[in-house]
């Protein structure tokens, strides 16, 4: 009776090790596939501005913890847009990613075509509009 009762909990101690071990390598693998489309790991994560026929142009501004977009001479990328805000949004690093803020601009902020309202995490491709001006997320 006693060497059943072992044997039995020897092997419930096996399967509970065994769904442990699963369990980690699967929010392990999440986080590192989320990681990639982010741009936290691997290249050098920036913001392309593309041409009105949709093309990459050759500006590029790479962003390491936040840049400040709008038409003041403090925003770290400056639009001669009279539809964009002095201080129209943000992108920043936060919570092992890149997001979007639109900083209450007058005309708002579009990510692949709809307004938001709140912070938008990016994902590689991502595109969004700000005034007149539209840019991409790129990751290498």
């Amino acid at each position: 009776m006693f060497n059943e009762l072992t044997l039995a909990l020897h092997v419930l101690l096996l399967v509970l090790i065994y769904f442990f071990l699963l369990v980690t390598i699967r929010v392990i693998s999440k986080d590192l596939t989320l990681a990639k489309e982010t741009g936290v790991a691997g290249g050098t994560p920036r913001i392309v501005l593309l041409t009105p026929e949709g093309s990459v142009s050759a500006v590029e501004y790479p962003i390491e913890r936040q840049l400040l977009i709008g038409r003041s001479s403090d925003c770290d990328i400056v639009l001669d847009d009279t539809f964009a805000s002095a201080h129209h949004a943000r992108v920043y690093l936060a919570d092992s990613g890149y997001w979007l803020e639109d900083l209450k601009s007058t005309n708002g902020t579009t990510v692949n075509g709809k307004p938001i309202k709140k912070p938008v995490r990016l994902t590689k491709g991502t595109e969004f509009k700000i005034g007149q001006s539209i840019f991409q997320f790129v990751v290498d």
